[in-house]
């Protein structure tokens, strides 16, 4: 089983940059979350191929294969995914209207808890999409 490596994707004023905790300096940038998400494994390959060479320590999830899994937080996912709207969606999931607006503007940020909350609100919403015919 492959491992799982959680990058951190940040909105650009133009695309996407991402980066690796494990791996200083490793960033990357790309018009789409898909674009970043190939750019990101490039530099992340280069970065491990120059590490051999060097002697250095790699850090045990990033040798052999591994899946990149990319880590948006709750303002990213409505920014990136705009026709979801925050105040139906709080209503959605039972959550205060105004505490999330304050989420997604970046005011707060949420517990792990309350992101637990909105994510699973939010798959839940995607699969519930998934199984209307037109």
């Amino acid at each position: 089983m492959k491992k799982a490596v959680k990058i951190i994707v940040e909105k650009a004023s133009e695309g996407y940059t991402a980066y690796i905790p494990e791996l200083p300096g490793c960033v990357s940038f790309g018009n789409s979350l898909d674009e970043v998400k190939s750019n990101i494994k490039e530099a992340i390959q280069f970065q491990i191929e120059g590490m051999k060479e060097d002697g250095e320590h790699i850090p045990i999830n990033l040798q052999g294969d591994f899946n990149i899994e990319l880590k948006l937080d709750v303002a990213q996912v409505f920014n990136l995914y705009q026709s979801i709207n925050a105040s139906g969606f709080a209503k959605r999931i039972g959550m205060n209207k105004s505490l999330l607006i304050q989420y997604v503007n970046g005011i707060k940020k949420p517990s792990e808890r309350q992101a637990k909350r909105i994510l699973e609100g939010i798959v839940d919403f995607g699969k519930e999409l998934s199984h209307i015919q037109i």
